[in-house]
């Protein structure tokens, strides 16, 4: 982590502002700033006393509001100037940017560009081969794992596709985010299938609704498993739907096997595809969620709240020297919670970075306001 080890300073009042460096205020150990329009927190933490038996302390980033580096060097740069600060040490020099990828999107995208989605692509097998099949389409890939993105991504630019978008989300969250009758195909190939735990299957029944709203009339979703619980499961949920079309096929080749598959298939597993076909029209369009408060948040503490959708975690609460305090929380879905800051300042009170614009993180944001007073 690119930091600083500094001693002999002093922090001056907030907010200020060094060239284009805002500090907007002083929460120790953090420090909020600004550039560019982008915030993030910077962390002054005691590390060891030095040789003269001074306090040493360690400027870095905070991990849940992690800046570009440029950003992070300007911010650094502009502390020195403002606070006096002598740097003994600093591990800066040298560190390059990463490139950012230009086959990367975030929750906060207009996805409706999009054609097809896979959820879940692990090695990426099949979300290439879509690609090349599809050249003319525009393809989400969507997974949770870091390192699988960051193995699709080389594959991308080695293999010069254009026609490919990932994203690194929960693909239960994702799908609200998707305009209605929008896509054409939808995979979801052998997904974890929680045999001793349903509720963490992917697919349920709110899912399968949402799979009908974001399909065009005529297109399909594709469910491949190995497991015959989770078939079973499916087929269930299916039925639950007003109207619903769907084919079930065991043991037919597919167009591309993936390494999970052909795992199974040495050990003589069955394979099972569920193509459900889409003929419902119209449906909810995606929600403009809106995460303001008009006041300050009264009586806030350490707690843990937990709703029928989402959970809210308050972890800790830092008194600003001029006013105030930060709040560290985690709130959203219980399969995606974020880690967020708010800002409680006597003029009011506002999300450091905002929530990801999905309906669980409006909820959970609902109840805050409801439980601590503030409309």
């Amino acid at each position: 982590m690119p930091h600083l080890l500094l001693s002999n300073f002093s922090i001056p009042s907030t907010p200020a502002q060094i060239g284009e460096v805002k500090f907007l205020f002083y929460a120790p150990p953090f420090l909020g700033v600004e550039i560019e329009k982008v915030r993030f927190l910077l962390q002054l933490k005691e590390y060891r006393k030095g040789k003269g038996g001074y306090p040493l302390y360690l400027l870095k980033y905070e991990k849940r509001t992690r800046p570009l580096l440029k950003l992070l060097v300007k911010a650094y740069s502009s502390f020195l100037q403002w606070s006096g600060a002598k740097v003994e040490r600093e591990n800066i020099s040298g560190i390059k940017d990463k490139k950012l990828s230009p086959f990367l999107v975030t929750i906060w995208e207009d996805f409706s560009n999009i054609d097809i989605l896979e959820i879940g692509f692990g090695t990426g097998r099949h979300l290439l081969q879509l690609a090349r099949e599809y050249p003319d389409r525009t393809i989400l890939g969507v997974e949770i794992y870091p390192r699988a993105i960051q193995q699709v991504l080389r594959r991308l630019e080695v293999e010069q596709i254009k026609n490919v978008r990932i994203i690194n989300y929960d693909g239960r969250l994702l799908l609200e985010r998707i305009p209605p009758n929008q896509l054409e195909q939808i995979y979801l190939h052998f997904p974890l299938p929680w045999e001793e735990n349903r509720e963490k299957r992917i697919v349920n029944l709110s899912f399968l609704k949402e799979i009908q709203r974001i399909l065009k009339p005529g297109g399909f979703f594709y469910l491949r498993t190995d497991s015959p619980v989770y078939r079973d499961w499916t087929i269930e949920q299916l039925l639950e739907l007003p109207f619903v079309e769907f084919t079930v096929k065991k043991n037919f080749t597919y167009k591309i096997v993936s390494k999970y598959e052909e795992r199974w298939r040495r050990l003589n597993r069955n394979i099972f595809d569920i193509i459900v076909k889409n003929w419902e029209e119209g449906g909810r369009p995606v929600q403009n969620y809106q995460f303001q408060f008009k006041g300050k948040l009264e009586g806030i503490k350490p707690e843990l709240i937990k709703g029928k959708r989402f959970l809210i975690h308050i972890e800790r609460i830092y008194p600003m020297r001029e006013g105030g305090e930060l709040i560290k929380l985690a709130m959203g879905a219980y399969e995606r919670v974020e880690g967020l800051f708010i800002v409680n300042s006597p003029t009011g009170s506002y999300y450091f970075k905002p929530p990801a614009p999905v309906e669980e993180n409006w909820l959970a944001h609902q109840q805050l306001k409801r439980i601590y007073r503030c409309p």
